[in-house]
């Protein structure tokens, strides 16, 4: 059994996906899995489900969709991996291996990548956690509470992103970057350390105009939309840039 969370959510037996019914119920389902092992109090899922206004039916109907989610698990034989969801008085558990979930699998791999002494099998390790994702988490279930947990997971793959890219620039990967942490940059302007490794791939690509100009199109933007300006750390590789400093090339035992 697995359970998916970062894009839509999804459950799959095998290779079967499982009809997880309406998106009030998946929404309950990604809330457990996103906890899981721990018990999530019955008002938590309905302040989730209906922030504003629950209806005074809203805890019985928490109940009869945590009854159909039984259900659906149990079809697909959940039990004999363990997998069920369990009830503690006012308050209800998905258990099951946290490793059946994406979420937790990414941090896993992530934390993993992070004790890792050596670059290429960091780098291998965080590749492995990104490509877990299929697009916005929980996009099928965001209510304006949801999309606080989905900000939070976001702000984890960015991180993790900037992470792999400084480990391939390590590695004198710069041409092979380039074209994601550019659409990166494109997604996430105001991110300065993704500006930063776009600036440092070109610039080690042999591109340090181009270098320059997403400095400048960065720093004009940040005065227009936000009136505020770049950096230290920005600035200082742009005057780096600027003079050619050998401090921006590569390490010796990486450099060809």
């Amino acid at each position: 059994m697995e359970f998916r969370l970062l894009g839509a959510v999804e459950a799959w037996a095998g290779d079967r996906q499982l009809d997880l019914g309406p998106r009030q119920q998946r929404l309950l389902l990604a809330v457990l899995a996103l906890q899981v092992n721990q018990l999530v109090a019955v008002d938590r899922l309905v302040d989730l489900t209906w922030p504003e206004s629950p209806p005074q039916t809203a805890r019985h109907a928490i109940h009869v969709r945590v009854s159909q989610l039984r259900t659906i698990l149990a079809m697909a034989g959940a039990d004999a991996d363990g997998v069920k969801i369990a009830t503690c008085g006012p308050m209800y558990a998905l258990r099951a291996d946290p490793m059946s979930v994406d979420a937790h699998r990414f941090r896993a791999l992530v934390a993993a990548a992070r004790a890792q002494q050596h670059d290429e099998e960091r780098s291998r390790l965080l590749r492995h956690a990104l490509d877990l994702w299929r697009g916005s988490p929980l996009a099928d279930v965001a209510t304006p509470r949801v999309e606080e947990l989905s900000r939070r997971l976001q702000e984890a793959r960015l991180t993790a992103l900037e992470e792999w890219l400084s480990v391939e620039l390590r590695l004198g990967r710069h041409d092979e970057v380039i074209d994601e942490v550019g659409e990166s940059v494109v997604q996430h302007p105001y991110r300065e350390r993704l500006l930063a490794q776009l600036m440092l791939a070109l610039y080690r690509a042999g591109r340090a105009p181009e270098a320059l100009v997403t400095y400048r199109r960065a720093r004009n933007r940040l005065a227009d939309e936000l009136g505020l300006e770049p950096g230290p750390e920005l600035r200082k590789l742009e005057r780096a840039i600027l003079r050619g400093d050998p401090a921006l090339d590569l390490p010796p035992e990486h450099a060809t």
